[in-house]
Parts: structure tokens; sequence; C-alpha cells
């Protein structure tokens, strides 16, 4: 049998003890700590939170760890990889204002710079075991799993810090003539490449102002070139010189060879070991470049100086600068200010001091 309850009596609560529960109630509302009425009110909003600051801390473990595997070859020195995926960088809020050629790099996020293929110590070099990066890590640049260094890299560095942008190195090129069209069919936005300033160039791209100034420079073969100059003044011997003279394939030094010894023979060289090598086997009169490069061979060979002599022209100038497209006005202002805000002018000598212990590798 089924005992049925009254549903009244229920309300049959002394007076007393519901006063004293809502009381109670009432207590427990006003005493307890703000805190847990926000964490029960806002816990959508805490929980978001949460799940923004994992994301970031995710994201610095990611880059940390893959970071971690560019290490130097000359030290244990760590650098961040330019390929790894960081944030979007905030955009200026009145970009839409800037000059194009600006506004373009700053919205792609990186600069393109184009560098011939071929090593080029002090300015431009891959660290490896063989040729370690040496100096201030801070101007090192890495791109595409690979440490770069150097006078260029070091340049390329401080525009992109400056614009808020990384750097991308486009070596695509096996001449100098060749990076110079990188630029002029907008495959770059920049070369910084020791690059020299010549009038045939200036029809096809612009340039900034010099970043390094030198001397040209000759390795006389001593044996054939005391034969030409018998009876002869050495600077007239100089001006006279015949036979062949080596030069960098597709080089500002083709042009200077033909302007500055007419009588001679142009001899190309794919590179400037090549050109040392002829030379060296006595197929050269002499061979021809900047005061730096001259310079360096007999330093790092000193018997060189046995069977060559250097003669730096004084009358000459050999103006080394960045590359830059036609249209590029306001970009080639930027770099302009870029290198006189930063008292960037070298000689030969001073970039000799500075690098060092990149050129003793």
């Amino acid at each position: 049998m089924i005992e049925k309850t009254n549903p009244k009596s229920f309300l049959k609560i002394p007076r007393k003890f519901l006063a004293g529960l809502i009381f109670l109630i009432a207590l427990c509302v006003v005493g307890l700590p703000s805190e847990v009425f926000s964490t029960a009110i806002s816990s959508n909003t805490f929980d978001h939170q949460s799940i923004v600051e994992v994301k970031e801390d995710s994201y610095n473990t990611i880059e940390s760890e893959v970071s971690s595997t560019i290490t130097l070859a000359s030290s244990n020195i760590t650098k961040d990889s330019s390929n790894i995926i960081r944030p979007k960088k905030s955009l200026p809020n009145n970009l839409d204002f800037y000059p194009p050629d600006i506004k373009k790099i700053i919205k792609r996020g990186y600069i393109e710079v184009a560098m011939i293929s071929v090593d080029s110590p002090p300015f431009f070099q891959v660290d490896t075991p063989k040729t370690p990066c040496k100096g201030n890590s801070d101007d090192f640049v890495t791109f595409d799993n690979k440490v770069y260094c150097g006078l260029d890299v070091s340049l390329s560095k401080g525009i992109a810090d400056q614009l808020g942008v990384d750097v991308h190195f486009i070596r695509s090129a096996n001449t100098f003539n060749d990076t110079v069209d990188l630029v002029f069919e907008n495959k770059a936005d920049i070369a910084i490449s020791k690059i020299s300033r010549t009038l045939s160039r200036t029809k096809k791209v612009s340039f900034s102002k010099p970043y390094l100034t030198m001397k040209q420079s000759l390795l006389l073969n001593r044996v054939q070139f005391a034969e030409q100059s018998s009876g002869k003044r050495p600077e007239i011997a100089i001006r006279e010189l015949t036979g062949n003279v080596g030069v960098i394939q597709d080089s500002s030094y083709v042009g200077y060879t033909t302007q500055k010894f007419p009588k001679t023979i142009v001899n190309e060289q794919p590179s400037w070991p090549d050109v040392l090598k002829a030379a060296r086997n006595g197929n050269l009169v002499a061979a021809y470049r900047d005061e730096l490069e001259v310079k360096r061979a007999i330093l790092q060979d000193p018997s060189d100086a046995i069977n060559f002599q250097t003669v730096v022209l004084t009358d000459t100038n050999d103006s080394v600068a960045m590359v830059l497209p036609w249209q590029s006005s306001q970009l080639r202002e930027y770099v302009d200010q870029y290198l006189a805000s930063n008292n960037i002018d070298y000689t030969a000598d001073s970039l000799l001091d500075k690098f060092k212990e990149l050129l003793d590798t």
C-alpha cells in the first residue's frame, strides 16, 4: 500500500529556521571573494585568455626549438632562422600613404637582396667549417638554414631592421652583371654585392651613394713588365702596357681594361682565383682588380711578392654602391640616408682593418 504525502506538509517550516537560512545565504553572497564571481561570470573570457597565452608560449617554444638547429660553424652560438614562421609584424596604420617602393617591402615583410652566387669575403660569405663567420654575431643573417656574414650582409640587415622587415637573399646570378640584371628585371628590391658604379650600368639601374671607395690596382708579372718597361719611366710603361690582362668575367674591370689599357688583350676568367692562377702560370702580364683584392692576394700568399709587383692607380676610383631599380627613387633616398646617418664610407684600408678576422680564414 502506497502512502500518500500531503504537499502542504513541506510548507510547515518554522519561521525562525527560514529566517536564519535566508540570513546565511545573504551572508555568503556578500562575503565571498570577488575572484569567485569573476571566475564564474567571465569563465569564457578567462578561457580565451588562457588559449591565447598557450598559443604564444607554444610559438616561443617552437621558435626556440627550430632556431637551436642553426649553429655557427665557428662556435656554439645559436642564431634565429629567418625561415621560422613568426607572428606577423603590425603594419603602420598609414601604410597606404607610403611610397609604393617602400610600401611593397613593408607589406611583404622582407626585402629581397640580390647577391652574386660566389662568396667574396669580407663582403659576403656563408658560415662553414672551412670559412667560419667571425666578429659581431648581431651583424649576421640567417636565411635558408645558412648563416651569412660580411660587410654587405651587415648592410642588408641594417636596412631591413630599420624598415622592420627580414632579409631574403637571391643568389642565382653567377656574374656581377647578372646580379645587376636581377634588379633591372625587378626580381630583387636591391643588390648589395660589392658592385661597382659604372656608366654602362646606370643606363638600366640606379645606384646609391658609395659605401666603399677604392683605387684600381694591378698585380704585375715582374719579368714581363721589366721587358716592356726597359728604358721607360714606370708610369709611362704601365699606360703603354701590352699583353694579356686578367679580369673577372662580366665585371666592371672588363670595361676599365679597354679604357685604361687599350693596347692590351682582355682575358676574362670565371673568378678571381682563376685570374690569379692564370697569372701565376705566366699567362698574364697583369691581373687587374681593386686595391683591396690585390693587397689581399699578396697577404694570403707572401711568395707572390717575389714574382709580382703591386701597382695602385692613384688617378682612378672604384666606387662600390648598392643597385636599385630606376623606379625606386624613394628607396634610394632611404638607403642614402641610412648610409649618411651611420657614417658608412669605407676605404680599402679601413675595410681590411674592420674585417681582418674574415680575411684571415
